[in-house]
């Protein structure tokens, strides 16, 4: 016959604390992973030489594995982040190491980039290298264009909150006009498009998202104040078109939020004026603005 067992006292709640602390690391760990970048990484290669292609077949993954391993973030700016990068390659002949010519596209929430000017050097196997202090012609590029998405993310937080960010994204453009001559092309380009961000008509676009995502994060509990803080923004995006019709992040950020813009004013009373303004601001989709517009 098999005597029931007697655990020491102090035993069950050994285990149960054990218990808690495991489910705490499980918890701050998944916490952490759920606030890191996301990369989702597309590399087109059917342009280049049938040994180049099995050579970069699993570049994406490289590249992913860099994004997504990087710390872009300081300390009290961990979010979750989404970025897609699309690279279509094309091969740069040399006879001392596999070059590459890229046309570069990122784009995250409400924001994109294109980059046609980007060129390196990689030889398969090789493990990309985060370094603050040099730019490398392929991370640095990369660097660059992610500092760029977190400053306009970070910029829907809190007024000019994408600061950090876009002076990094400066830092990278100063560092890249001295990389080698062979890869220098296009760091003048890039160093013009972050240095707009810190000069009208950019900063009222930027303080504009303030407004806007303020409006958003309190629509739930306060729907009059919300759409209080998200009319200022539209004024404020007006003025930006007035000063800048052809600046292409209002665009793109119109394009992205349209759909939440019609929900929000559906119902107003005073919809028709605002959905007028949307119509004066964002053409693209005037059909979908006009159905919304009644009879005064």
């Amino acid at each position: 016959m098999v005597q029931n067992l007697q655990l020491p006292p102090f035993l069950p709640r050994f285990i149960s604390a054990m218990i808690l602390v495991f489910a705490l690391l499980v918890m701050c760990h998944s916490s952490v992973l759920a606030q890191g970048v996301k990369a989702n990484v597309h590399v087109i290669i059917d342009k280049l030489p049938i040994d180049k292609q099995e050579k970069m077949k699993n570049f994406h993954l490289v590249v992913k594995d860099y994004i997504e391993n990087v710390p872009w973030f300081e300390e009290d700016d961990q979010l979750p982040v989404e970025v897609t990068l699309q690279l279509f390659l094309t091969d740069s002949p040399s006879n001392i190491e596999d070059r590459y010519n890229c046309e570069l596209l990122v784009s995250s929430s409400d924001v994109q980039y294109f980059d046609k000017r980007f060129r390196f050097a990689y030889q398969t196997g090789e493990k990309l290298q985060y370094s603050e202090q040099a730019v490398e012609p392929h991370t640095g590029v990369i660097n660059f264009y992610m500092n760029m998405v977190l400053g306009n993310e970070l910029d829907k937080y809190s007024g000019f909150g994408g600061d950090v960010y876009y002076k990094r994204a400066q830092s990278v453009a100063a560092l890249g006009k001295f990389v080698r001559t062979d890869f220098i092309r296009g760091w003048l380009e890039r160093e013009q498009l972050v240095k707009r961000v810190f000069v009208e008509p950019f900063m009222t676009f930027r303080k504009m998202k303030d407004h806007y995502f303020y409006g958003i994060f309190i629509r739930e509990k306060n729907l009059p104040e919300a759409r209080k803080h998200i009319q200022i923004a539209l004024d404020m995006l007006e003025t930006v078109i007035e000063k800048k019709s052809d600046l292409e992040e209002p665009r793109q950020f119109l394009n992205a939020h349209y759909l939440e813009l019609i929900a929000l004013f559906k119902d107003y009373e005073n919809k028709n004026a605002v959905f007028k303004k949307l119509i004066k601001l964002d053409a693209d989709h005037k059909k979908q603005y006009e159905e919304h517009i009644g009879d005064s």
